[in-house]
């Protein structure tokens, strides 16, 4: 299970989410008419259609956990929208997006910063630094930044995303305390635990209101927020974070369930630390309990 984590990093990411309307309309208005002066062939209805076909594979085999496949989805349909619209128009850098996403859950940091980067220059572009979509953006290559151990530049990236999600959605946004909580995960990397703390509490008010006490991004935030607390050694507020974030997941997932495990996992490490060997060895137990049911689930 490897080091005690925040499991499940809030990322919202900023994926393709379907062919805008705009798309269509105006392949409607330029069928038939050539390249209309723009050196690029006619935008097509057909072709509309097939990056939405595309798009669908996309999330299918993203839920599916089919990455690799899914990337080459992704670039087939980057290739086409580049050639249909240019380089820097909206729906590439919604492509790029896709596959920066691919390459993150791969493992390809370095081309995943890159793509990200890159569709950060174009939103920047196409519409100014103060809009949802630029900060998605931001906040996705801060994403990036800090897997690869870059925790000051994830701060910074974090800290940009978070003014510009205030700004344009709101003080109360679920987006808002999502960036705040990656912020404070950034931040507790640089070994800030007060400066951490207060905002992956803050954050956590937010997504309480917005989503609901018995939601998993709510248990998530909780789950951090207890990394937060064990690295400041406020080891029995830690445990206790835990437990909240371990009912949510249970009554949302079943116990025998990865995020579960996670979560137990890193109780118990809470428990070492603390130097409570009896209730570790509990919980590792209930671990291994898990693990063995769930291997003889997948075996039947």
């Amino acid at each position: 299970l490897g080091r005690s984590r925040s499991y499940g990093v809030l990322a919202r990411e900023g994926k393709s989410l379907g062919i805008p309307g705009f798309l269509m309309s105006r392949a409607r208005r330029l069928s038939g008419c050539g390249s209309c002066g723009s050196g690029r062939p006619a935008v097509s209805v057909e072709l509309v259609q097939k990056l939405q076909k595309l798009n669908g594979e996309i999330h299918t085999l993203y839920r599916e956990g089919k990455h690799t496949q899914a990337l080459g989805v992704a670039e087939e349909a980057y290739a086409l929208a580049s050639e249909a619209f240019g380089e820097r128009h909206l729906y590439v850098a919604s492509t790029l997006n896709n596959m920066a996403l691919m390459n993150k859950l791969k493992g390809h940091l370095g081309e995943a910063n890159r793509q990200y980067s890159l569709a950060m220059d174009i939103y920047k572009d196409q519409t100014g630094e103060e809009h949802a979509s630029y900060a998605t953006a931001v906040h996705n290559k801060a994403l990036v930044e800090r897997l690869q151990k870059r925790p000051d530049e994830a701060v910074r990236l974090f800290s940009k995303a978070l003014d510009i999600r205030r700004k344009v959605l709101g003080t109360e946004h679920v987006d808002v305390g999502v960036t705040m909580h990656n912020l404070g995960s950034a931040v507790r990397d640089l070994g800030e635990f007060d400066r951490a703390r207060e905002l992956q509490e803050h954050a956590l008010t937010i997504l309480r209101r917005r989503l609901g006490s018995e939601h998993l991004t709510t248990a998530t935030c909780m789950n951090a927020l207890g990394l937060t607390l064990k690295r400041a050694e406020e080891y029995d507020e830690a445990i206790e974070m835990y437990q909240k974030a371990l009912g949510i997941q249970r009554r949302s997932l079943g116990l025998k369930h990865e995020e579960c495990l996670q979560t137990l996992h890193n109780m118990a490490e809470c428990y070492v630390e603390k130097g409570d060997t009896e209730r570790e060895s509990a919980v590792r137990s209930e671990i291994m309990r898990l693990v063995d049911a769930m291997q003889k689930d997948d075996d039947s």
